[in-house]
């Protein structure tokens, strides 16, 4: 039987970027569901951990109003969480390049290379093996799977298996 590690307590949660719903003039920009079923979970380990910190990730797309980065971190402060215990990365465009401008701020500020990732669970496999390999010691945190939209998530998931194994380096 799989048994999940314990998390550690007031860690660094980075909240791996996805999509930003467009902006008109009835709607404000809002998160892709499942953007904002991760953004609720690192809530929820940051509200139970107040010494926590959290990084957001993700730059802009064309087709996205905002950075994924800045969306999810204004998400945090309407859960309550103070601004200055999030930090948004804002340039990256794929998950190993959020975790890669993730650890630079790790190292910039300080903080512990020992993280928990937020995103859904098709997803902490590859996003668990590229940490480990940028340095990080990552753990999963996650968040809720919209049943719906999962048989597309795993072939998207899938197919970015084979390309991380097949074409990527070890830093």
């Amino acid at each position: 039987m799989h048994r999940r590690r314990k998390l550690p307590e007031n860690g660094v949660v980075i909240v791996l970027g996805a999509r930003v719903v467009g902006a008109s003039k009835t709607c404000p920009a809002h998160l892709s569901r499942a953007f904002q079923y991760r953004v609720d979970t690192a809530a929820s380990y940051l509200k139970a951990y107040p010494k926590a910190v959290c990084i957001t990730t993700g730059g802009q797309g064309k087709d996205e109003p905002q950075s994924e980065g800045e969306a999810a971190k204004e998400a945090l402060i309407k859960f309550g969480i103070a601004p200055k215990c999030i930090f948004a990365e804002v340039n990256s465009k794929t998950t190993l390049e959020n975790l890669r401008f993730a650890r630079d701020i790790l190292r910039e500020n300080g903080f512990s290379d020992t993280v928990l990732l937020a995103t859904q669970s098709y997803h902490q496999w590859r996003a668990c093996r590229m940490a480990k390999m940028l340095g990080l010691t990552p753990y999963p945190l996650h968040a809720k799977t919209n049943l719906k939209s999962l048989p597309k998530n795993l072939c998207r998931e899938f197919l970015a298996i084979l390309k991380f194994l097949l074409f990527t380096r070890k830093e």
